[in-house]
């Protein structure tokens, strides 16, 4: 294997699954599950006879070095490069970048340029749930899925009826099924016109999308602001209003449906959880580090961190302190130099924070799985300020809607749900125009199933706060309040940390300036903590987590098992984007075997 097959983690050629041993165990290797932000794959061991994944390994094959490429360069390029860690969710990259820079630079946007930032990242949130939802995880459950992998489900679909059928218009959980098809079913295709708005709404604020070109240090590039580009933006947020109606009522019935045919458990881990929370309130907003406590907890997404389905923290520099990231099991050296030994409000950073880790790669051998096994690292929550523990926490649309529910932070928030009401949208095409309360409630426990539900009610959500927000840009437009940045001397040195949701969880960025330039650069994507590999205390990531112990419903010789219910899990997870996944089996490949992308006949 040459060095730059190393660096890619390629696996051999000649790699197998193991054949069904003493007992009905059985491995297989599922790779990849992903092609956005490097390959995705899974090595997962299964008890054929009590039908459950008894051990799991997820990993990445690709190395990519985004972190080295910074260093030595101005931080204000850094929201430009860091965006092109992904065509998917570029934005919150962007953003959170770019809120580092604000701290490292010590300035503050004015209030219409946080707001603006908002939008351009809420519309990216807005087409980027429904495009997880219905195009890269409702397949899974669609016509073409459940007639190949669980057909005992097809008959009952086709008797029962779905109780939202006055909102979405499928009268039974069998036409939502087949409308989920991929490249033929209604809201597969429906999804994909919707998101359209989507990208035009980023675009207006941010020049273009995928890869802003708008969000620089102190605000917002947006030359001539004007009420009609606000408007514009409201006209097309409506088409999202309008479908998320649809979108979320489709999503109850079949995700109901499918927890009644035993499905609880699959996807099933402990309730840790963390949310760094979204949409700020635009005249809190700082590049004060010590003010992130108060401004985070305006978020209209409220931070959190949940350890055993218990709150212990909303503050944005408590979680900061308590970052770690382990090498773990990555192809990497451990070795650096502490260079920060405290953040800017003197709490103790310790030496795996990402303001002193290194990316240093040290390429290793494919499929050991006893050793490195991952180019992913182990980030983890040190609850520093309780037991001292390290924790595996998950991200995603389930925690921050789990952490806004529980939190009290916001006025939808009671406890245990979030309740909110859109209003009416008349737009042609649609099949609901009236207004609609929507109320999410805390799940017994996070599995496959909530994930996706959590994804279908956060789009709602998003568009419930991304309203408010237009009409508050309204306000200060009539107010004269249309300043979208601020100006700057850029310092010599700085330090910054940044942290928004992205869609698939809490996107981390961190930045160290000396003489001018970026000395050290480190940012987390939501799926680098869930895709983690095992840390140096042995404990999976939550990938690994929701796998090992979940059961398996799939028909059939145990022998011709492709993973429908590993793969259901990992994309509940939304690893950024599933475009085909291929299944070693033995010395063969089979390609597209798992969602044949084709219309039932």
């Amino acid at each position: 294997m040459g060095f730059l097959d190393k660096l890619r983690g390629a696996p051999k050629e000649e790699a197998t699954a193991a054949a069904p041993g003493p007992g009905g165990e059985r491995e297989i290797t599922i790779e990849p599950i992903t092609r956005i932000e490097g390959h995705l794959g899974v090595h997962a061991k299964l008890d054929t006879g009590a039908k459950k994944v008894t051990d799991a390994y997820a990993y990445s094959p690709m190395f990519r070095g985004f972190e080295i490429i910074l260093v030595g360069r101005e931080p204000s390029e850094a929201p430009m490069i860091t965006q092109r860690a992904c065509g998917v969710c570029p934005v919150p990259h962007g953003l959170a970048s770019v809120n580092a820079v604000d701290q490292a630079y010590g300035v503050s946007p004015p209030p219409m340029g946080v707001l603006l930032r908002d939008f351009v990242h809420g519309a990216e949130q807005l087409y980027d749930a429904q495009l997880g939802v219905l195009n890269l995880e409702g397949p899974d459950y669609s016509e073409v899925a459940v007639k190949k992998f669980n057909p005992d489900w097809w008959g009952e679909a086709e008797k029962t009826k779905a109780s939202r059928s006055d909102v979405h218009g499928f009268a039974t959980i069998a036409d939502i099924m087949t409308a989920l098809n991929p490249l033929a079913g209604e809201l597969y295709l429906r999804s994909l016109l919707v998101q359209k708005a989507g990208h035009n709404m980023a675009a207006i604020f941010g020049a273009k999308h995928p890869h802003v070109h708008t969000f620089v240090p102190g605000g917002l590039a947006k030359i001539n602001l004007s009420a009609s580009d606000i408007e514009s933006y409201l006209t097309l947020l409506m088409r999202h209003v309008a479908f998320t109606k649809e979108l979320v009522t489709a999503t109850d019935d079949l995700l109901n449906f499918v927890l009644a045919q035993g499905y609880a458990d699959v996807g099933a881990r402990e309730i840790n959880l963390c949310s760094v929370g979204s949409y700020n309130d635009p005249e809190a907003y700082s590049e004060n580090y010590e003010d992130m406590t108060d401004w985070g907890r305006k978020r209209l997404v409220s931070p959190g961190v949940i350890l055993n389905g218990e709150l212990v923290t909303t503050d944005l520099v408590e979680f900061n302190a308590g970052v770690r990231e382990f090498i773990g099991r990555g192809w990497y050296s451990s070795e650096w130099e502490q260079e920060v030994k405290t953040d800017p409000a003197g709490n103790e950073i310790a030496y795996e924070h990402p303001w002193n880790k290194r990316t240093i790669p040290e390429p290793g051998e494919y499929g050991k799985w006893g050793s490195k096994y991952t180019w992913v690292t182990s980030p983890r929550w040190n609850n520093w300020k309780g037991d001292g523990k390290n924790n595996v926490l998950e991200l995603g649309p389930l925690a921050r809607m789990w952490a806004t529910a529980k939190a009290g932070l916001v006025p939808a928030s009671t406890g245990s749900s979030l309740k909110f009401e859109l209003p009416a949208a008349v737009i042609p095409g649609f099949k609901y125009a009236a207004k609609m309360e929507f109320e999410w409630k805390i799940p017994a426990k996070p599995n496959a199933v909530e994930r996706v539900r959590a994804r279908a009610y956060y789009h709602a959500y998003s568009a419930y706060c991304i309203t408010g927000l237009v009409m508050q840009a309204l306000e200060f437009m009539k107010a004269g309040k249309t300043k979208v940045w601020t100006p700057y001397e850029k310092p010599k040195e700085g330090i910054g940390f940044g942290a928004v949701e992205a869609m698939r969880g809490s996107c981390l960025h961190w930045c160290v300036m000396k003489d001018g330039v970026i000395h050290n650069y480190q940012y987390h994507a939501p799926t680098t903590w869930n895709a983690s590999g095992r840390d140096p205390e042995e404990k999976p990531g939550p990938y690994e987590q929701a796998l090992i112990q979940s059961p398996i419903t799939e028909a059939g010789d145990p022998a011709a098992w492709k993973g429908v219910d590993i793969v259901r899990t990992i994309r509940s997870f939304d690893p950024c984007m599933g475009c085909a996944v291929a299944v070693h089996i033995g010395d063969r490949i089979v390609k597209r075997e798992l969602l044949p992308y084709a219309t039932p006949e």
